[in-house]
């Protein structure tokens, strides 16, 4: 019975799915499609039990910050996330395979040497703002990143979620057991892949993000130091409504000391701390429902 009620709670969560996305993908005019993604996103997510975790992560990383502040940066989050929601349906808005409209490029220099300098290599980010557009901005100079993908746990809405995300994506590896050895086969070829490195894992070193210790991936690092991948950060700002900024930066500098773990922590820290300063300019665009901290 439980088996049966579970694929009942599937077939109910992906017909709700789809029918949403046939709504704003097909039906809706992109502008308006956006507009209601974070109305909805304002009115429905502050309620969420979800909201009380990012109340606590972000009174926790923001002492200072009064009720009304958390609240208002809670609301603006969910705000961010319905737009993207729609814009995640609309990636057409953005790049229609000849044109980049709504995105403002920065440092677009060092992708383009990075794209050039005959070496394979990592683009990195965080879930702030909508990190598709570090995708799109690429398309749009003919750079065509490989980028990791978690599947859905509802295996109908997964097929839904993988065919929006071809549609800003072309190449994407899964997040399984064999991801890593994809992605160290497709660097060996000599190709670029985007990683978003924000989240917790479950495997992983304690490093310090925001101030407080934090489960990190190694897999950027390990290579980093083991395969000589040059890490490029990228991050994408919302602006206002459905225009961005994406910034390319210049590669991450970096000199081992010999001591492979010392190293590995110390590049992981750089990084943590350069995406903690994106959240801290811009709390309200990045995602902090998540179990980010070892202590939440």
């Amino acid at each position: 019975m439980t088996a049966l009620l579970k694929k009942i709670r599937h077939l109910v969560e992906a017909g709700f799915v789809w029918i949403a996305f046939i709504f704003f993908h097909y039906l809706l005019p992109f502008s308006a499609s956006v507009a209601l993604g974070g109305w909805i996103g304002r009115k429905a997510g502050p309620h969420l039990p979800r909201s009380n975790r990012a109340r606590s992560n972000l009174k926790k990383c923001f002492p200072e910050l009064t009720p009304v502040e958390i609240e208002r940066i809670v609301i603006d989050m969910w705000d961010n996330y319905g737009r993207l929601a729609a814009e995640y349906a609309n990636p057409d808005g953005f790049w229609d395979g000849e044109t980049l409209r709504n995105i403002e490029v920065t440092g677009i220099e060092n992708l383009k040497h990075f794209q050039e300098d005959g070496k394979p290599g990592i683009i990195f980010t965080a879930h702030t703002g909508n990190w598709q557009m570090i995708t799109l901005a690429a398309q749009s100079i003919g750079f065509d990143l490989t980028q990791m993908y978690r599947p859905a746990n509802n295996p109908w809405v997964d097929q839904l979620m993988l065919r929006c995300q071809k549609l800003a994506v072309k190449n994407v590896i899964t997040k399984s057991k064999k991801g890593p050895k994809d992605l160290l086969s497709l660097l060996r070829r000599g190709d670029h892949a985007l990683l978003l490195v924000d989240q917790k894992m479950g495997e992983g070193i304690s490093v310090p993000f925001l101030g407080r210790n934090a489960m990190t991936a190694k897999g950027v690092a390990r290579m980093y130091l083991n395969q000589n991948c040059p890490l490029l950060p990228a991050r994408s700002e919302r602006l206002h409504d459905s225009h961005f900024r994406v910034t390319f930066y210049p590669p991450i500098e970096f000199t081992p000391r010999g001591d492979h773990q010392q190293d590995m922590y110390r590049l992981l820290l750089k990084i943590n701390t350069m995406i903690g300063e994106w959240v801290i300019e811009r709390p309200c665009q990045w995602l902090w429902v998540h179990r980010r901290w070892i202590d939440s």
